[in-house]
């Protein structure tokens, strides 16, 4: 980790009133989540064009079975403990130093580590929700597991359950508070993520547009490391550590 590069992010977010931190998957698989578009992710592995095709809005109401046999083996996953990263961004926040996070991540960590401000525009995986109009009943993740049956209805109308989080066809969630929360940063920082999926990623190329303010910590090349004022490649140290770092250096 550069000393430079470090001393010039720190500079940047001490003089920030307003700092938003953007998150994608670089964040989680420091807390043991897979990148499912990393070298090992199921894109990757399965294909792109299959995952898209059943990780859907429509295969989900075409055909729930076929649906569930996927999500079930590739989308459900154990429970995990927030990472470091995690943990410093809520200690941040409660310091006064970072506003909001805007996150594409469904894993809930950001919640589960002691963030307040959390816009989630993908959604929860750990949380269910009943599809049928007149109820809307939610359940958690673990009661879902304890459902026997490959598709899960809700014990209280008998409709499908829907996992709550954005699938292939759907908008996005809190589209205008993100876009909201975003341009109005003072400072932007993203983390762990290559700036690939939009329309988060046209957010921060909207923001970079207007202000110059944009600081990347991320494992290799983003989309928008030619904006950022500050580029942190994540290497021999965990985002983790180099977030303790920066906020060491501001007490």
């Amino acid at each position: 980790m550069h000393n430079d590069i470090l001393e010039r992010a720190v500079s940047v977010l001490a003089s920030s009133h307003n700092t938003v931190v953007v998150t994608g998957a670089g964040i989680s698989t420091e807390a043991g989540i897979p990148d499912f578009r990393g070298e090992k992710g199921i894109y990757r592995t399965l294909g792109e064009e299959r995952v898209m095709s059943i990780i859907n809005i429509n295969t989900f109401h075409r055909d729930p079975e076929k649906f569930y046999e996927f999500y079930r083996r590739y989308f459900i996953f154990s429970p995990a403990e927030p990472s470091l990263a995690h943990k410093m961004l809520a200690a941040m926040e409660k310091k006064g130093r970072v506003k909001a996070v805007v996150t594409q991540n469904i894993d809930g960590l950001h919640e589960k580590a002691g963030s307040k401000n959390v816009v989630p525009v993908h959604g929860n995986a750990d949380r269910f929700v009943c599809t049928r109009t007149r109820c809307g009943k939610y359940y958690s993740g673990d009661q879902v597991r304890e459902m026997k049956a490959t598709v899960p209805q809700c014990p209280q109308c008998g409709g499908i359950l829907k996992p709550d989080v954005v699938l292939f066809g759907e908008p996005i969630q809190n589209y205008v508070d993100a876009r909201e929360r975003i341009m109005a940063a003072r400072v932007l920082m993203v983390i762990g993520s290559s700036l690939t999926v939009y329309p988060l990623a046209g957010f921060v190329k909207e923001f970079s547009t207007f202000y110059q303010d944009l600081i990347i910590i991320n494992k290799g090349p983003t989309h928008m490391d030619h904006a950022a004022l500050v580029k942190i490649e994540v290497g021999p140290s965990s985002t983790g550590e180099i977030l303790q770092e920066i906020d060491r250096r501001m007490d």
